[in-house]
C-alpha cells in the first residue's frame, strides 16, 4: 500500500501542477467573495463555511477521474491489479493519496483564510474538525462511483449527477456548528459502502 500511495503522490505532483489544484481553487473562490457579497464581516463569516464545502465538493467532483480512470486509460490499472492480490489495499491507498493531493492543501491554507475572514480560534477548530471528518466521507463516495463507472467514457456529468445528492448531507451538516458526530457517522457509513462497492467494481473490471 505504501508504494501505491507514493506512486499516486508522485504522479499528482509532477502532472500539470495538480498537487496545487485544490488550494488555488479555494483561494480563487474566497477572494471573489468580497466583490460579490460586499465587505460586511458578519455576512462574509456566514458565507465562509458554506463556500468551503461547496468548493470542496466541486474540487472532488472535478478531480475524481484521477482516482481510477487515469490508471485505466494508460494501462497501469491492469498492472496494479496483477501485483496486488488485495483489492481492499488498492482502494484504501486511493483514499489516502487522493485525500492528500486534493483535500490536504485546504487544511494547510485554512488558517490563512480564517484570518482574512476574521474568524476566531474556536470557529477555525470547529471548521477544521468538520472538514476533516466530512472530506474523507466525500472521498469514499467519489471512489466507489469512480470504480463503478470505470470502463465508461465521457461520463463526468453522469458521475456528478450521482455524487451531488450524496454530497448534500455533508454540505448541510458541515456548514453547521457542533455537527462533527453526524459527519463522523456519515463518513463511517460511506466507508463501509465504498469499500464493498469499490472492490466489487474492480473485481468486475478484472474479470472482464
Amino acid at each position: 500500500m505504501y508504494n501505491l500511495i507514493l506512486r499516486d503522490l508522485y504522479l499528482a505532483l509532477y502532472s500539470s501542477a495538480n498537487f496545487f489544484y485544490t488550494s488555488s481553487f479555494f483561494i480563487l473562490i474566497l477572494v471573489l467573495l468580497p466583490f460579490i457579497f460586499g465587505t460586511s464581516i458578519d455576512q462574509l463569516q456566514l458565507l465562509f463555511k458554506g463556500i468551503l464545502w461547496i468548493g470542496l465538493s466541486l474540487s472532488i467532483i472535478l478531480t475524481m477521474e484521477r482516482i481510477f480512470n487515469t490508471d485505466y486509460e494508460d494501462g497501469s490499472l491492469d498492472i496494479i491489479l496483477q501485483k496486488n492480490s488485495s483489492l481492499e489495499i488498492i482502494v484504501i491507498s486511493k483514499y489516502i493519496s487522493h485525500w492528500v493531493v486534493y483535500c490536504l492543501p485546504l487544511f494547510i491554507i485554512l488558517p490563512l483564510l480564517s484570518l482574512l475572514f476574521y474568524l476566531n480560534t474556536s470557529d477555525v477548530f470547529a471548521i477544521f474538525l468538520n472538514l476533516l471528518l466530512g472530506s474523507f466521507g466525500m472521498i469514499f463516495i467519489a471512489t466507489f462511483v469512480s470504480a463503478l463507472t470505470l470502463a465508461a467514457k465521457r461520463t463526468i456529468f453522469l458521475k456528478a449527477i450521482i455524487m451531488i445528492p450524496l454530497f448534500v448531507p455533508f454540505v448541510i451538516f458541515g456548514s453547521g456548528d457542533n455537527s462533527w458526530l453526524i459527519l463522523l457517522a456519515l463518513s463511517m457509513l460511506s466507508f463501509v459502502v465504498s469499500i464493498y462497492v469499490s472492490t466489487y467494481g474492480l473485481r468486475l473490471y478484472g474479470e472482464s
